[in-house]
């Protein structure tokens, strides 16, 4: 559909993130329709960018989720409301309603409103730390004449924690990126990507250099369908890490959840979409640049990154798709010119989507 949509301001509407056959065709693709009413969507707009829904009134969803960064930060590790740095690099929030799961190696994070109390609430390590403090702050936010004059739009008598997290999972599915050069590319318009971006897109979705293989679908970030792998996978171990046959201890991804050995060093997909915008890379944010990933999957894997002695090659668990490939610099200039392709300014930079707190800002 064409991004327009997603800023009108309807009470009631149709939000579906639909695929070109063309382009999605041999790819897992998760359809969602979610509902969208423009009154929620404005509070959880405000509430997105709520500094008082942090213990020291000083950090929002929108702190570590910034809309110039494709709605990540640019650090390497998130930082919580007393300071507390974690151990994973902010994921972007583009085209969630089409994702099949939340956060970076937990496949039982379905649910988008419930995966909000993560960052509210969860004290290891503390985010925005309301743990002992949200029915608190709620209170404060039912008195502010602001949040009075968008529950009334709403119906609504009060702002409790259920309607905070619906209100938060609305906006956030409204975050849509498909106006790209890419897009309008797919759509017909030739001239959208220059000579270098048409060049790095057929090597893109080559058999030599394979980065559709798991960057496949609309948000690129679904795993193609094959032969050697029926069952589609959102978690690979893309041999970053090999301390002793295993990723370092203070993030074993996937099987902190499984407890499956198999599944040490596995993390989801991410999308590729706004991806200059979203350095730094990986789960760990330990790639400054997209140069520097490139690299590693021409490698096949990294050795001592960022200082953790071992050959992320031989990790017993790397993806068989993690193979390495023969490619010149001027290649792996044009797949990183691609990339630049598959960033949406309508998304990055439109005022709906921007801090209604700050002046000037638009609120429909």
């Amino acid at each position: 559909m064409a991004s327009k949509c997603c800023f009108a301001p309807v009470k009631w509407g149709i939000l579906a993130l639909l695929s070109a056959a063309a382009f999605t065709g041999g790819y897992y693709y998760h359809q969602v329709t979610v509902l969208r009413d423009a009154a929620k969507w404005q509070l959880g707009r405000h509430l997105f960018y709520e500094p008082r829904l942090s213990a020291r009134r000083n950090l929002s969803c929108g702190s570590c989720h910034q809309q110039a960064l494709g709605f990540s930060d640019g650090r390497q590790h998130s930082a919580g409301t007393h300071g507390d740095v974690g151990r994973r690099n902010s994921a972007t929030l583009v085209n969630l309603a089409s994702q099949h799961s939340f956060t970076w190696a937990n496949p039982l994070q379905t649910d988008l409103a419930f995966q909000a109390l993560i960052p509210l609430l969860g004290e290891e390590p503390i985010e925005l730390g309301l743990q002992p403090m949200l029915a608190e702050r709620l209170q404060a936010l039912n008195n502010d004449e602001v949040y009075q004059d968008l529950l009334a739009e709403l119906a609504e008598p009060a702002l409790t924690q259920t309607l905070l997290l619906q209100a938060l999972a609305q906006f956030q599915l409204s975050l849509v990126s498909h106006g790209t050069a890419f897009d309008r590319y797919m759509a017909g318009e030739k001239r959208a990507l220059t000579l270098n971006q048409q060049a790095g897109k057929a090597l893109f979705f080559s058999e030599r250099f394979q980065c559709s293989q798991c960057h496949g679908g609309d948000s690129f970030n679904l795993q193609r369908k094959t032969t050697t792998l029926p069952e589609p996978s959102q978690f690979h171990n893309t041999g970053l890490y090999n301390v002793a046959g295993s990723y370092p201890e203070r993030d074993l991804g996937l099987y902190e959840v499984t407890f499956n050995p198999q599944d040490n060093g596995k993390f989801k997909t991410p999308s590729l979409r706004n991806i200059v915008q979203s350095a730094p890379y990986m789960h760990d944010g330990s790639m400054a640049t997209l140069r520097q990933v490139m690299e590693h999957y021409r490698q096949g894997g990294s050795q001592n990154l960022q200082g953790v002695a071992g050959d992320g090659r031989d990790h017993p668990n790397k993806s068989h798709l993690v193979q390495g490939f023969e490619a010149s610099e001027q290649e792996l200039d044009q797949v990183i010119s691609f990339l630049d392709s598959l960033s949406d300014p309508d998304l990055l930079y439109h005022p709906r989507f921007a801090n209604p707190w700050l002046p000037r800002a638009v609120n429909p």
